[in-house]
């Protein structure tokens, strides 16, 4: 190639990346469109996504996995299950691992619905709990 082709080699190299990169911007505009609209529809499917009932939200404050005297946060892993069981927690070392090893453990779990008043609820090992809005 010639010194005087550079300057269109230039130009095309700028257009093909600005092409290529208009065309990932639009992908990624349709794919966050799915992501959202496939959201929304979960949502109004588990009845207020958080496994609460209809058109309420529970709220985990606290969870507390352990003994009186060992024990560990189980806020994530209470979150978690609520949210893929439609409020349905089950107590046992897969919240936060066994912070007493062969000591009788409880799952001690303070919850909202909404902007209600708190609720606690309290489940010993191995057994699950339902957390519910529904009076």
């Amino acid at each position: 190639m010639t010194l005087n082709n550079r300057p269109l080699l230039r130009i095309a190299a700028i257009l093909a990346l600005s092409a290529a990169t208009t065309s990932a911007f639009a992908q990624s505009a349709e794919y966050r469109r799915g992501y959202d609209d496939g959201y929304a529809a979960g949502l109004r499917e588990a009845g207020g996504g958080h496994g609460a009932g209809r058109g309420s939200r529970i709220f985990v404050e606290d969870a507390e996995y352990g003994t009186h005297f060992a024990s560990c946060d189980a806020r994530r892993a209470v979150r978690y299950q609520v949210e893929r069981n439609r409020g349905t927690v089950r107590a046992d070392n897969q919240l936060c691992g066994d912070p007493a090893r062969g000591e009788s453990k409880r799952l001690r779990i303070v919850y909202r619905c909404g902007d209600s008043e708190a609720v606690r609820v309290v489940a010993r090992e191995n057994e699950s709990v339902r957390l519910s809005c529904r009076r």
